[in-house]
């Protein structure tokens, strides 16, 4: 990717190419597609139905969808060569029986997963039905991504980013219009199980339990971890048999976070350290589920230039630059410059309440579509 120069004019903040009209009854359009697919159930490993819909959508846009070897909706236009990739997530947070509910009131739309990330695939889909009219002249990637949520592990994207030639990757998110992210927080997540004899509760009294030796190596190892660079959750943990057995399995899962690559690869090995030493009579195994890689973006990179100035002509103010987890990560993984962008302000990510606010939908369209014209421009 290369920067504005005398081939490839910046946009004019003054003189925005996009009729705002038009823009808005593509966000008409674009807010009842987000509530199409966020209709269709897509918990992570499971995305295959709202994958379907997805791929429809962008024939309809007039593009020519694929699916990729991991489950991706992928649509390559323009040229052959390194392509300026637009991703967003198809899983939610939610299990297939969560009641979708959408309700539409008071300038919100309302339903679980409309925000993360139904706005944001129906936003690519959007960019699909631009460039149908007018064909880019450079690589162009858009793709709806999976497994980005909980333990997916960013299976998506990490495909993406090695299957493709990409010069550089934005990642689209719906509910953070006010922000860029321009760094990946990372994170190291454990599955750890013990395993011990089990028995009687009083009759066996004694006799190790696999609750109590977890419970006991995670409180110690919890009070171990205040370094402020990080982030430890235990954010599962389960077994047993009935209130009156003794343990003989328990397992919990271990999300580890940090910006700092150093701060976390540290926190990591001690914790895997940690765990891997069971108390006396249980046996302990500790597996990596899930790594994401941090990074970040040069601040003068043309990429976050170019999402600036988008901003700008857009009437957008300026956006906080900052960091989240995000497909974006996979891509910094790779040495890729990456940023994520959002369409629409919102709130109770990961609630069956959470919300989108309408109004701010065809800003940050109009954004989304002037970042991927500039890119596409070459």
């Amino acid at each position: 990717m290369s920067g504005a120069g005398p081939d490839r004019p910046a946009i004019d903040p003054e003189h925005p190419v996009l009729d705002p009209e038009r823009t808005v009854s593509d966000a008409e359009r674009v807010l009842a597609e987000a509530q199409r697919i966020c209709a269709v159930p897509a918990p992570t490993f499971a995305e295959q139905e709202r994958a379907e819909l997805v791929a429809q959508l962008f024939a309809e846009a007039g593009a020519q969808p694929e699916r990729d070897a991991v489950g991706n909706v992928v649509c390559r236009l323009g040229p052959s060569g390194p392509a300026a990739v637009f991703a967003a997530h198809l899983d939610t947070v939610f299990p297939l029986e969560q009641p979708i509910e959408i309700v539409r009131r008071d300038g919100r739309i309302c339903a679980p997963g409309i925000g993360d990330n139904s706005l944001a695939v129906a936003g690519v889909v959007h960019l699909a039905r631009v460039f149908a009219r007018q064909a880019p002249d450079v690589p162009l990637v858009l793709a709806a991504t999976v497994g980005e949520e909980g333990l997916g592990d960013l299976k998506g994207a990490k495909h993406l980013v090695a299957s493709l030639d990409c010069a550089c990757f934005v990642a689209v998110e719906g509910q953070t219009l006010d922000s860029i992210d321009t760094a990946g927080i990372g994170s190291t997540r454990y599955r750890v199980t013990y395993r011990g004899p089990g028995g009687h509760s009083w009759g066996d009294r004694g006799t190790p339990s696999a609750i109590h030796g977890l419970v006991q190596r995670s409180a110690e190892f919890l009070a171990s971890a205040d370094d402020p660079r990080l982030a430890v959750n235990v954010g599962r943990i389960h077994g047993g048999t009935s209130i009156n057995t003794i343990a003989a399995q328990a397992t919990l899962e271990l999300d580890l976070r940090s910006l700092d690559p150093g701060a976390l690869t540290a926190i990591s090995t001690a914790a895997f350290e940690h765990f891997r030493v069971a108390p006396p009579g249980l046996r302990a195994t500790v597996e990596v589920v899930g790594e994401r890689p941090s990074g970040g973006i040069d601040p003068g990179d043309p990429l976050l230039e170019a999402a600036r100035r988008a901003r700008t002509a857009a009437g957008l103010g300026p956006a906080e630059e900052t960091a989240s987890s995000t497909d974006a990560n996979a891509a910094y993984g790779q040495g890729i410059p990456a940023i994520t962008v959002g369409i629409t302000t919102g709130d109770n990510v990961h609630r069956p309440d959470e919300y989108i606010d309408e109004a701010p939908v065809a800003g940050g369209l109009r954004a989304l579509e002037l970042l991927a014209r500039e890119l596409a421009n070459g």
